[in-house]
């Protein structure tokens, strides 16, 4: 996965591989123009020969900052477009999503994949090619110039690091399974911090903050663990290094200490050694320090790849019309949902022309959203088949389903920004006399024009200074601004006054007249008016007729007019 996304930006990581290369060779000619300095020019008394390989170091000090800084330019480059792209792609893939194939994938692990897990990868990036890589290469160049200065002493360098780097790969495949449980950890915690912002009202309503408290703690303290005995295991690593690398330096020094007194040694040798076995077990050791950073990734990246090899479930069919009848048709659809028995929808049947109003009532639970889950194809019907504009909906894409279909739901979510932004959300180029036309559809016009801002007038987050009634009636606005065949209208005049509601039904009835319209809703007010009412009782249609003849017939009808005749006479008393 990581490979196909770093071919974009293989010129970058060329480019900072090579300078990061450069800033490490210069790095490790200097402990060698420093040995030169003291076995050819300190010890022979040249001064002409100290001079020299001073500016040499100097030079390669230069060169050595340039390096590193065109390096990290590099590198930035990369990474951010790396992780700039993933997010970019898992956005749109978890956007374009059906709910049946967002089955499995909470709302929580998925902010956590497309935010934690990016950045997670962004730094295994970032470490991998500005550390990791240098690391490396600085030890393996320093081992290469112990030996030109020395092999048997380099000799011994060579032993302690295969232990080291054995060392490392024993405690890191111990921490492995602590970093996977941090993260569905981390999920879990953002699950419930979501949850209880969003419902902090029936939290304090019923008395719930002190066992919420408790269980975010549980949530908290697994994360805390997890992390105490991952970070436990890989912290044994640096001193243990440490360790080893005083080890190794006084085992050089008893060696060189020996020839020495043989006069087989020089002294700038000597310290050109214990530099590069410094440089060495240094480098190792801050090598150790970053590993972790690879089973931590090697999580995240399973996890994203986890979220983008996922495939469409409801894939478009080819197909061609069945008929030239313009309307939505549903025919003896029956659904379960995914791992459910129990049929949610059984022998649906009805037409939907342009130019008529039917309406969908019914008890909760009855199945009334369920059938519109299945029109705008987040899943797909078990038995029957259900046809727009003389077409199966499986031979659709989403897009031309939502160009056909305007979707009002019940739950009026306005993005943050202005009125004139939200609106033009349903329509781009809705000029502002458009705009104010369906406001005052929706009985908003008037509220608008009294606020200082007008169209301007800002929508906080969540619309938190909004009632529900008022985020209802944009919602409506901003989906009546749309041009399109059919509207769906799902409970979306809950919050409102019957008075209020008469008055925006009767506008939506003469602006949508040659549009076809289905409401669904459990208000008998909200339905009266429509040509055709269904009543819906548990997943299937027991009657269908207009409010005067159900109102006879329907024993289901009955029931529901006489219980909200009965609470509205008790909210009158």
């Amino acid at each position: 996965m990581l490979i196909q996304y770093t071919k974009k930006y293989s010129k970058y990581i060329v480019g900072q591989l090579f300078f990061a290369s450069i800033w490490v060779i210069s790095q490790l000619l200097i402990p060698r123009f420093m040995v030169e300095i003291v076995d050819s020019g300190i010890m022979m008394k040249d001064m002409n020969a100290i001079v020299y390989r001073g500016l040499l170091m100097l030079l390669a000090t230069v060169l050595n900052i340039v390096s590193l800084l065109i390096s990290l330019y590099f590198l930035t480059k990369a990474t951010a477009g790396i992780s700039r792209d993933l997010r970019s792609d898992l956005f749109e893939k978890i956007i374009d999503w059906s709910k049946e194939t967002r089955t499995g994938f909470s709302d929580s692990t998925l902010i956590t994949r497309t935010v934690n897990d990016v950045k997670q990868v962004s730094t295994f990036l970032d470490l991998s090619l500005r550390k990791i890589f240098t690391l490396t290469i600085t030890v393996i160049g320093s081992l290469v110039l112990s030996f030109s200065l020395d092999v048997q002493l380099a000799s011994v360098i060579l032993i302690i690091i295969p232990l080291i780097l054995l060392l490392g790969l024993f405690l890191t495949s111990k921490a492995l399974p602590q970093y996977a449980r941090i993260r569905l950890s981390i999920d879990r915690i953002n699950q419930m911090f979501r949850e209880n912002i969003s419902g902090i009202r029936v939290i304090r309503a019923f008395n719930k903050a002190d066992y919420e408290i408790r269980e975010f703690e549980k949530a908290t303290k697994e994360a805390s663990e997890a992390s105490i005995a991952s970070e436990s295991t890989m912290m044994l690593l640096s001193p243990l290094i440490l360790l080893l690398t005083n080890i190794l330096i006084l085992i050089i020094l008893y060696l060189s200490g020996m020839r020495a007194q043989a006069g087989a040694i020089k002294l700038g040798v000597l310290i050109g050694l214990i530099e590069y076995a410094t440089i060495s077990l240094t480098n190792i050791q801050q090598f150790a320090s970053i590993i972790t950073i690879i089973p931590r990734s090697k999580v995240s990246i399973d996890r994203i790849a986890e979220v983008l090899s996922r495939e469409e479930v409801l894939k478009r069919k080819e197909g061609v019309f069945e008929s030239c009848e313009e309307g939505i048709r549903f025919q003896e659809v029956d659904f379960y949902y995914p791992s459910s028995r129990i049929a949610a929808l059984k022998e649906i049947h009805f037409y939907l022309r342009k130019g008529q109003t039917k309406a969908i009532i019914g008890s909760t639970g009855s199945g009334k959203s369920t059938i519109l889950k299945l029109l705008l194809r987040d899943y797909d019907a078990y038995r029957g088949k259900i046809c727009l504009n003389g077409m199966s909906i499986t031979c659709l894409s989403r897009e031309e389903i939502n160009q056909a279909i305007t979707f009002i739901p019940q739950s009026a979510f306005l993005f943050s920004g202005s009125i004139r932004e939200n609106i033009q959300t349903g329509k781009k180029d809705a000029t502002d006399e458009e705009i104010w036309q369906v406001l005052n559809m929706v009985q908003m016009g008037d509220f608008f024009r009294e606020s200082p801002d007008g169209l301007d007038t800002h929508i906080a987050q969540n619309a938190v200074n909004f009632s529900g009634g008022q985020k209802q009636r944009i919602s409506i606005a901003r989906g009546l601004i749309r041009e399109s065949d059919f509207y769906i209208f799902d409970d979306c005049f809950s919050a409102l006054d019957y008075a209020t509601e008469k008055k925006i039904r009767e506008a939506i009835q003469e602006k949508l007249a040659d549009r076809g319209v289905l409401v669904v809703a459990q208000r008998v007010a909200s339905v009266r008016g429509a040509d055709e009412i269904l009543v819906l009782e548990n997943g299937s249609i027991v009657d269908r007729g207009t409010h005067e003849e159900l109102k006879v017939s329907s024993e289901v009808y009955k029931e529901i007019l006489a219980s909200q005749s009965k609470s509205r006479e008790g909210g009158l008393k």
